[in-house]
């Protein structure tokens, strides 16, 4: 059954923290893959979830009162109004299971899409994250998520930024570019020639990225955004 106008994809993207703005910052990065077949609605998780996603403590927390601020959507899911569900937190986020458990639609987390991403292009990959608390914890995401550390040698590590989420948008431009260059720059010296972005905040900043990558051919990977491709292609793939 499709959801509203015939073959019309509507997809809800979640930020699982407070922090509208950076719910709001995701809108124009992902207007151009929108069309008349594909809705993209937008959830901020309640006030009471923390304003930036940093450990195991605020992951935790953000799940739990955001999955309960999204009972209408899940309702919605149920009537065929909502096609699947995207959590824009870039760690094994346990919002992601509880969703799951709770709808019979494709939920994905950015984190999950983005590795998926980065493994068809076939290149060596990477991720420039936000805390040094990630470096290991998304290590410990890959290998529980697709059974390897490396991966097969495709996976060569993670390095942080030392900002969190929240100073990736209120901190001076001239330092968020100067941390995002120089995580970049370890990456690509690790053999990295892929980036994944990770952190849905650093969604729009691939030339930051770019900056610290001293000419090497790399390819940035925006999670947000393979998120959105990787469930519409889902859905539609799962409809007769």
């Amino acid at each position: 059954m499709s959801n509203g106008a015939e073959g019309l994809i509507s997809i809800v993207i979640i930020n699982p923290n407070s922090s509208q703005s950076m719910t709001t910052a995701l809108e124009p990065i992902l207007a151009n893959l929108t069309h008349p077949a594909l809705s993209l609605r937008y959830h901020t998780g309640p006030d009471q979830s923390p304003p930036s996603v940093n450990d195991s403590t605020t992951s935790v927390l953000s799940a739990a009162h955001t999955f309960a601020s999204l009972q209408t959507f899940l309702g919605e899911a149920e009537d065929h109004q909502v096609d699947a569900f995207l959590v824009a937190c870039f760690s094994d986020h346990p919002l992601v299971g509880m969703l799951r458990e709770h709808t019979t639609k494709p939920v994905l987390g950015i984190f999950e899409a983005s590795i998926m991403h980065a493994l068809a292009l076939g290149r060596p990959f990477g991720v420039v994250t936000t805390g040094q608390y990630w470096e290991a914890a998304l290590t410990d995401g890959v290998r529980s998520r697709f059974g390897s550390a490396d991966l097969g040698g495709a996976f060569v590590g993670v390095e942080s930024t030392g900002m969190s989420a929240l100073e990736l948008h209120e901190a001076r431009a001239e330092i968020v570019t100067g941390a995002l260059g120089v995580a970049a720059a370890k990456i690509v010296g690790r053999g990295a020639r892929t980036i994944i972005m990770g952190c849905a905040g650093m969604s729009g900043m691939e030339r930051a990225i770019r900056g610290g990558c001293a000419g090497e051919q790399v390819v940035v990977v925006d999670a947000v955004r393979s998120g959105v491709t990787v469930l519409e292609g889902l859905v539609r793939a799962m409809r007769d």
